[in-house]
């Protein structure tokens, strides 16, 4: 297939331009060369020009290796090439005629571009050939792929990579990055076990970002960072990026960033850090000083004097209001022991209130979530109208909690970090206007005015002393003398 004409015509019918159909050409011949001895992955790496443009010499052919072998589960490579080759709508459409380079795109496509449902169902194939095609999976096999996808994601283009150091930091936080969202996946089973249907679920409405580690992998191997974003059908998984210390995330690929990352996309990238305990203080004027005005996706997350973690997630401008604000593309969480997201039911709209304390959902007499001032014996409901019913901490916790850490961070990336600072800024110069336009007052006559000292009492016995024989000026002592008769 070299004419230019079938080629166009595939552009127009998969979600691919024609430069990135040429690639996947390369890809396919390079799979059908039995000559050729490397693996599935390294065949589909190797025969795009980019990957010797991003990395010099055998470093991209080192790196699939190191994913490979000590990245992603054993056997991946096979469980995936079945899973994107599962798809029988080329054959129905060409009436069984030999189509193998549609078929390989439209595996290609499977693994993102066609949405993240297809996605998913890639996936759950690889993690059921895995399994021996069971109907049912231990939800740690599948968290554990998707973990791994991601770090593999980041090995494969990253351009100053210690591969050694990532391989280690993985092992080393693997258990914590994934019992979290384990915990979360089998509750949405049955004994200790999802079907495809409970994963899809479960996936919609707690993790829609996890199917984006498989897509950002695939596109990764297959384009090497060469991204037309516009043309993409999903978005790229990134582990967040804090700009500083934190005392709830101690490490660049910690454990909780990654359950953090898969709940929305506005997670993804840079984080900027507005207010930490550690760095202003226990104080909820500093927590307002540092939020109000910024315009933008935020995290306020929370972690206990008991370890758990919890907390909200907003896209809106910060304001001090008597009344409810914000929108419904916020939600609250847990996210330790159990990554739990509370969703917005549409029945309410109490999102955020913000006045001499902080508070989510419920009511201004009884909020879901609330800070109070002192920010002591702060409270985590179970229900209210603007949120989904569940339990904001763990079941055998009460509704009471004291803070050990509390953080909050301006997400969403480098331009939306921007934009939001920006605004924070101009709130404050507004602010600190206002501030110096009541301190400094030019005309005195309004301050008189309104002071009103001339229409009093204070001054009318000496109006009513004056002209009388009796009264007289004291000049000993600087003051007024009044003779009084025997």
């Amino acid at each position: 297939m070299n004419s230019q004409v079938e080629l166009n015509k595939l552009a127009d019918r998969y979600p691919f331009d024609i430069n990135e159909i040429e690639q996947l050409l390369r890809c396919h011949s390079a799979l059908l060369d039995t000559k050729n001895a490397d693996t599935f992955l390294t065949k589909i790496a190797l025969s795009s020009p980019y990957s010797y443009f991003f990395l010099p010499g055998d470093e991209m052919r080192r790196r699939v290796e190191i994913v490979e072998d000590k990245i992603l589960p054993s056997g991946f490579a096979s469980c995936l090439r079945a899973a994107m080759s599962v798809d029988l709508f080329v054959d129905c459409a060409n009436e069984g005629q030999d189509r193998s380079f549609e078929r390989f795109l439209e595996g290609v496509a499977d693994c993102g571009q066609r949405g993240h449902k297809e996605a998913l169902r890639v996936i759950w194939d690889c993690c059921s050939y895995s399994a021996e095609f069971e109907d049912k999976i231990d939800p740690s096999i599948i968290i554990d792929l998707c973990y791994r996808l991601a770090f593999a994601a980041d090995v494969i283009i990253s351009p100053d990579t210690d591969t050694t150091a990532i391989v280690a930091k993985l092992e080393s936080e693997h258990d914590g990055a994934c019992s979290a969202l384990e915990r979360s996946l089998s509750q949405a089973g049955d004994g200790g076990l999802v079907t495809k249907k409970n994963f899809f679920n479960w996936a919609e409405t707690m993790a829609p970002m996890i199917s984006s580690t498989l897509s950002t992998f695939m596109h990764n191997l297959l384009f090497h960072g060469k991204w037309i974003k516009h043309r993409l059908n999903f978005v790229l998984f990134q582990y967040p990026k804090l700009d500083q210390h934190s005392d709830i995330f101690e490490a660049s690929h910690h454990p909780n960033l990654f359950a953090l990352a898969c709940t929305t996309p506005h997670l993804a990238g840079e984080w900027h850090n507005l207010y930490a305990k550690r760095f202003h203080g226990a104080s909820m004027n500093r927590l307002q000083y540092s939020i109000l005005g910024y315009d933008g996706p935020t995290l306020v997350v929370i972690e206990t004097d008991q370890d758990h973690i919890i907390g909200g997630f907003f896209n809106t401008k910060w304001k001090k209001s008597h009344d409810y604000y914000g929108e419904s593309n916020g939600f609250l969480f847990q996210l330790f022991p159990t990554l739990t997201v509370f969703n917005p039911t549409g029945e309410d709209k109490n999102f955020i209130h913000l006045q001499d304390g902080l508070g989510f959902g419920g009511t201004k007499n009884m909020p879901r979530l609330f800070i109070p001032a002192s920010m002591e014996a702060c409270n985590a409901g179970v229900m209210d109208k603007t949120f989904q019913t569940g339990n904001l901490l763990p079941d055998d916790c009460l509704e009471k909690f004291n803070i050990k850490s509390i953080e909050v961070w301006g997400t969403g990336g480098e331009e939306a970090i921007s934009k939001g600072l920006a605004s924070r800024t101009k709130q404050r110069e507004i602010t600190d206007s206002v501030i110096y336009q009541a301190r400094v007052v030019k005309d005195k006559t309004p301050l008189v005015g309104d002071i009103n000292l001339l229409d009093t009492n204070l001054y009318k016995h000496r109006e009513e002393a004056r002209g009388r024989s009796e009264f007289s000026v004291d000049e000993e002592h600087g003051g007024y003398r009044l003779e009084r008769g025997q």
